[in-house]
C-alpha cells in the first residue's frame, strides 16, 4: 500500500511538471496567427481609419517636423539606393524586405513616423506592414524621396546612427514573425504593374479579380473594364467575399497607388500569394491614354 501511494505521489508530481509545459505548447500551436492575431489588427485599422488613409505630402510633411522635431523618418529604400542620392536628414534606414526584423530601431508604438522611400510605392508597405503590428501614428510621405528633392530640400550622405532597443512589448511576437517573412518574401518589383503592361497582359489573360478600392464618386467617374469595386472603407467587412482560392490572381487599383498598395498589403498578409498593386493606379492608367469605362 505505501508503494502504491508513493507511485500516486510521483505521478502527481511528474503532471504538475510536465503538463503545463504541454498545455502551454498545445495553446500556441492551436493559435492561428491569421484569424486570432491578424484579424483583431485588421478590424482595429478598420475602426479607426487613418485621416487620408496615412498619406502626407511634402508641405505637410514640413509643417509636421517644424511641430514636432522628435518624428521618426523611416527610410526603406536599399542600401545602394541610399550611397547614390543621399537621405533625408536624421532618417533611420531600414530596408523594407528587413523592416520586421529591425523593430528595435523603430521607437513605441504610439510615436509618430513617417516611412520615406523613392516615389511612396514601398513606403506605403511599410506604413500597412507596421499600422497591422500595433503602431497607431504611420504615416507615408507621397511623391518619397523624389519629391523631396524635387522640392530642393537639403539631403545629407549617411543615415542617423539608432541604438537598438527592446520591441514595445505591445507588438504580439507571433505576429512580428509572420509580417518579418511576408516582408521578407516581397517579390521583385514589390508586387507593383505598370499601366501598360497590365493592359497588354489583358489582352490575354485578365485577372481572376479586378479590384477598385476608390469612393464611389470616383467610381463614377470612369473605371478600368472588368474591375470590381469594393471601397477601401468597406473591405474589412466585406472580407467573406474574396475569392476562396488563396492563389486568385489580383490586381488591386485606386487613384494613384497609395490605397491600393494598403490593400494589396494586407491581401498579401491574409495569404493571398499573387496580388499586384497598379503602380499609379488609374491616374497612370489615364495618363497612358487606356480606355476607362464611363456611366
Amino acid at each position: 500500500m505505501a508503494k502504491f501511494t508513493r507511485f500516486l505521489f510521483l505521478l502527481v508530481l511528474a503532471s504538475l511538471l510536465v503538463l503545463p509545459g504541454v498545455a502551454s505548447a498545445q495553446t500556441t500551436a492551436e493559435v492561428d496567427v491569421v484569424e486570432d492575431v491578424l484579424m483583431p489588427q485588421l478590424e482595429a485599422y478598420y475602426d479607426n481609419i487613418p485621416e487620408k488613409y496615412g498619406t502626407i505630402n511634402v508641405e505637410g510633411f514640413l509643417e509636421l517636423l517644424a511641430e514636432n522635431p522628435d518624428v521618426t523618418i523611416l527610410d526603406v529604400r536599399e542600401d545602394a539606393e541610399i550611397e547614390e542620392v543621399g537621405i533625408i536628414e536624421g532618417s533611420v534606414h531600414i530596408p523594407l524586405r528587413t523592416l520586421g526584423e529591425n523593430l528595435d530601431l523603430l521607437p513605441d508604438v504610439d510615436a509618430t513616423i513617417v516611412v520615406v522611400c523613392k516615389a511612396g510605392f514601398r513606403a506605403t508597405i511599410g506604413m500597412t506592414a507596421l499600422q497591422t503590428l500595433g503602431y497607431t501614428d504611420v504615416k507615408v510621405l507621397t511623391g518619397g524621396f523624389d519629391a523631396w528633392v524635387g522640392e530642393e530640400l537639403p539631403v545629407v550622405e549617411a543615415p542617423a546612427e539608432v541604438e537598438p532597443a527592446e520591441v514595445p512589448e505591445a507588438i504580439d511576437p507571433m505576429l512580428v514573425e509572420y509580417v518579418s517573412e511576408y516582408l521578407a518574401n516581397l517579390p521583385q518589383g514589390w508586387g507593383g504593374v505598370k499601366a501598360t503592361d497590365l493592359f497588354e497582359e489583358m489582352f490575354e489573360t485578365m485577372p481572376d479579380l479586378l479590384l477598385d478600392v476608390r469612393s464611389d464618386d470616383e467610381w463614377a467617374e470612369g473605371y478600368i473594364e472588368g474591375a470590381e469595386h469594393l471601397w477601401i472603407n468597406n473591405f474589412y467587412t466585406n472580407l467573406s467575399e474574396l475569392p476562396e482560392d488563396k492563389d486568385t490572381s489580383i490586381v488591386v487599383y485606386c487613384a494613384s497607388a497609395y490605397r491600393g498598395g494598403i490593400v494589396a498589403t494586407q491581401l498579401g498578409l491574409l495569404g493571398y500569394t499573387n496580388v499586384r498593386n497598379l503602380a499609379g493606379g488609374i491616374n497612370a492608367w489615364k495618363a497612358a491614354e487606356l480606355p476607362v469605362v464611363t456611366e
